[in-house]
């Protein structure tokens, strides 16, 4: 029995004594775990993302609109894009950025730097950098020295009045600079703005104080906006050598005939879009590039449309002379010829006395509103056979002068506006093609019988502010137009 005692006591003994191995290991196990999680923690705390930012991808420092005063510090040397719009920093010293090495895009915009915030080398040692965004600073003179490897600068909304020859001379990578809404004047700018970068391709200067197109701008720019500038002349020569130029913007200036001459935009032979309106233009300008497609002349002091102004403008597909001086007579016959592409044309608030002669016979629309037209002739739209739009509303129409037989070649019109004119009665003759007839604001008294027989594809019919009577209505008009259109078309209006 006491052996069997003894030998219970060694077992019980062994028992206890794995037991607390176990203990041991599992907490030398657990220590491990532990050591291990600060290894983890400390390894996060490598990658330097400032306390007021977010790092959500390799590389990538967020910290827009988040109430900075101070350019952020421990920044990773690995940061390649940094994102520190709309907040208010001050400045920028180059201890802030000489290590950032690997960093392709600087994002400043909505800040409160000044010129005096930014030491001169502070970009300068960014070499790695390709988009600077700086838009919405108080910056008044731009950074003398910018990296060559930039792709895209954006200067807007700032108070610049001085640009240097190397802020964006010599970046052979250059491709867009935005330098709108600023104080740039003549004097302001380099003589070789851009020396040495010649891939830029777009350039808006636009709402600045310039009075002449800057000189030497690349050969390989297609988009150039100087719209809102004090402009006054276009040098001889200044845009002999952008030929690659598609896009022209210079309205709300202060050109006129006299600050330009017949070859100022002739070598312009990719020019798809010329913006001239809103300027102090007497006449249609000569020498226009043949690839035109659109040009813009509303809004100047227009009186005459030469016959040769327009005709080697052969891709012509619209034209905008609305808000001008123009007279039916001040327009040549021929000023329009040849140009078979032209298929818009606007002429409202204008002077026309009657519809110009020689208009383009592949018009498709065709805007006369708000002139001073007392009558249509039978053949004064006899012509225009692809004619799909027509407004002659608000001129001095009446119904004796309106020949009955005006509409009789329009065959594919879809759009006819008569309102606001001297309309007594209702017109006879007009297209069955008719979809909109608006004719609101007369003085209509009656709709005589089979005026609108068959107007199958009527959709929209506008007689309010008229001085119609129930019984000045042809008694079939409805039944008319219930046959013809409403069974098909209905929610036509009355």
């Amino acid at each position: 029995m006491a052996f069997l005692k003894h030998s219970f006591l060694q077992t019980l003994s062994a028992l206890l004594l794995v037991l607390m191995c176990c203990q041991v290991q599992t907490k030398q196990g657990e220590e491990e775990e532990e050591e291990e999680d600060v290894s983890i923690t400390t390894l996060s705390d490598d990658s330097e993302c400032p306390a007021e930012c977010s790092c959500v991808a390799e590389g990538v420092v967020e910290c827009s609109g988040v109430d900075l005063t101070q350019f952020p510090l421990k920044l990773s040397n690995r940061t390649k894009q940094l994102y520190l719009q709309n907040n208010m920093i001050e400045e920028i010293k180059v201890e802030h950025v000489s290590h950032l090495h690997q960093l392709e895009t600087l994002n400043l915009q909505n800040n409160w730097l000044t010129i005096q915030g930014l030491e001169d080398e502070g970009f300068e040692t960014l070499h790695q950098l390709n988009y600077l965004y700086l838009a919405n600073n108080k910056l008044t003179l731009a950074p003398k020295v910018l990296p060559s490897s930039l792709i895209s600068a954006d200067f807007a909304a700032n108070q610049l009045t001085k640009i240097y020859p190397y802020t964006f001379g010599q970046k052979p990578k250059l491709r867009s600079v935005y330098l709108h809404n600023n104080k740039l004047t003549d004097a302001g700018l380099p003589l070789q703005l851009f020396n040495g970068s010649n891939n830029l391709e777009i350039l808006t200067m636009s709402s600045n104080l310039l009075r002449a197109v800057p000189m030497n701008l690349p050969s390989s720019l297609y988009r150039l906006h100087l719209k809102s500038n004090t402009l006054e002349n276009i040098p001889a020569g200044a845009f002999d050598s952008l030929s690659n130029l598609r896009e022209l913007y210079l309205q709300n200036n202060l050109l006129s005939n006299e600050g330009m001459d017949n070859e100022t935009f002739s070598h312009l032979t990719s020019l798809e879009c010329l913006d001239l309106s809103n300027n102090n233009l007497s006449v249609v300008p000569k020498g226009l590039p043949r690839n035109l497609v659109l040009l813009h002349l509303e809004k100047n002091s227009i009186r005459s449309i030469p016959g040769d102004a327009l005709t080697s403008v052969k891709s012509l597909e619209y034209l905008l002379l609305q808000n001008n001086l123009l007279r039916s007579r001040s327009i040549h016959p021929a000023a329009f010829l040849g140009l078979k592409n032209l298929h818009t044309l606007h002429m409202y608030n204008n002077l026309l006395e009657r519809v110009p002669k020689g208009l383009p016979r592949r018009a498709k629309t065709l805007m006369l509103l708000h002139n001073s037209i007392s009558e249509i002739g039978r053949n004064d739209l006899a012509f225009l056979h692809t004619l799909t739009e027509l407004n002659l509303s608000y001129n001095k129409l009446t119904s004796i002068k309106l020949h009955r037989e005006a509409f009789r070649k329009l065959r594919v019109l879809e759009t006819l506006d008569l309102s606001g004119n001297n309309l007594h009665t209702f017109p006879l003759g007009l297209p069955r093609s008719l979809q909109v007839l608006e004719m609101k604001n007369n003085h209509i008294s009656s709709i005589p019988e089979g005026s609108l027989s068959g107007m199958t594809k009527l959709k929209k019919l506008v007689l309010s502010h008229n001085q119609l009577k129930l019984n000045s209505i042809y008694q079939g008009t409805a039944d008319e137009e219930r046959d013809d259109v409403a069974e098909s078309q209905p929610g036509v209006c009355f």
